[in-house]
């Protein structure tokens, strides 16, 4: 009776770690390198979240104290397109754009570059997940140091993104929130 029962258990721990396993080789994964002032890689998995309300796309990795993140800036909602890199002030101006940001950790300092030029290849499957390409410059903040990334992110899966997510108020010339008493306008944050 006793070999049954650590048979039993030992096979529901078998099924479970598959099914991590499974889950695991699911998820959405980016691969990155970069050469020039720095050079290294990651291979790690990825997030994406969209932002309905403000109409953009974020990708980001991260492994150990070094991440990658794309905001992508679609016309409308996420569609397969390629998507220039442009300086982040611009890139929610000038659509469809994308703009990127590298952070390392050096042996003495921490080190963020952002993108300046290049592109963001971006293929939307039947399913909604997202793959595509990126190859682009990205430029030391705030020495100008230069660095060439390219990159890859296969199966990424796409929520709808809950920080951050906040639309800018109507008043540009004012820092305050709307009112508290105005209605709200709905928004549902579900992927176009």
């Amino acid at each position: 009776m006793r070999f049954a029962l650590a048979f039993v258990c030992g096979l529901t721990l078998l099924t479970a770690c598959d099914v991590r396993e499974s889950q695991r080789a699911q998820a959405g994964r980016l691969e990155a390198e970069w050469t020039g002032a720095d050079s290294g890689k990651i291979s790690t998995p990825a997030a994406a979240e969209w932002c309905a309300e403000r109409r953009w796309l974020e990708i980001r990795a991260i492994q150990g104290d070094t991440g990658l993140a794309m905001a992508l800036y679609p016309m409308d909602s996420i569609e397969s397109d390629s998507y220039p890199v442009v300086d982040p002030a611009r890139a929610d101006s000038v659509r469809p754009s994308a703009s990127l940001g590298l952070r390392l950790f050096s042996q003495t300092a921490v080190k963020g570059y952002r993108g300046d030029s290049g592109a963001v290849l971006l293929v939307r499957s039947r399913s909604g997940r997202l793959s595509g390409k990126v190859t682009a410059r990205v430029r030391g903040v705030p020495n100008g140091e230069q660095v060439r990334l390219s990159g890859k992110f296969d199966r990424v899966a796409v929520l709808p993104q809950e920080r951050g997510c906040i639309p800018e108020p109507h008043d540009s010339s004012s820092d305050a929130f709307p009112d508290s008493t105005e209605s709200a306008e709905p928004g549902g944050g579900e992927v176009d």
